[in-house]
């Protein structure tokens, strides 16, 4: 039982990890956007 209890707790820590990967390149991409104004 303990080590299955190890193993969902290994996973959600590898599912927790690569939503924090995928946020961090997703916030790398958002500030490499270009910025552009429109002079009017």
């Amino acid at each position: 039982m303990v080590k299955i209890d190890r193993e969902v707790k290994n996973v959600l820590t590898d599912i927790k990890m690569a939503e924090a990967k995928k946020e961090h390149l997703q916030n790398k991409i958002e500030e490499a956007a270009p910025q552009v104004s429109v002079a009017t």
